[in-house]
């Protein structure tokens, strides 16, 4: 009687059956993970987003287009030292209209580019009437303290 273990007979159904076993766990945490992500998401999407009107969610799609590369936070970006002021929450309903245009057409020397011959003075006003919402950006679903 040859007792010799071969590979094929002892060894490899083992194999197999751990890796099945281990495929249901992984997808398991996979899931979960996927789930937590989505649940984050839900809670970061329902602070206090206020129902846009046209020219709002046109102002949103235009603040998205042209300025989260310095107004949507991350760690990266402050780190690199581009990290403007997060506008989200900044300004009410009340804001001065004048002020936000003057910031938005001229820019900050040094901080902030102009858009006064980038964007129309409709777009302008579209912008400004979404920070007057507070700024909550649909789509970024990003916190103040999100990182890149």
């Amino acid at each position: 009687m040859d007792k010799t273990i071969s590979f094929s007979s002892t060894i490899a159904p083992i194999l197999i059956l751990a890796c099945i076993m281990a495929v249901p766990i992984t997808l398991t945490a996979q899931e979960r993970s996927e789930r937590d992500a989505s649940h984050s998401s839900a809670q970061r999407d329902t602070t206090s987003r206020p129902a846009l009107n046209e020219q709002e969610r046109s102002g949103e799609a235009l603040f998205l287009q042209n300025c989260p590369l310095c107004h949507v936070p991350s760690t990266q970006k402050r780190t690199l030292g581009i990290q403007g002021p997060v506008l989200r929450g900044l300004y009410g309903s009340d804001a001065d209209t004048s002020l936000l245009r003057e910031f938005i057409q001229r820019g900050v020397p040094g901080k902030m580019p102009s858009f006064r011959y980038d964007l129309e003075p409709k777009q302008i006003d579209d912008i400004i009437a979404y920070l007057k919402t507070g700024a909550y950006a649909k789509g970024s679903g990003l916190k103040n303290e999100s990182k890149d």
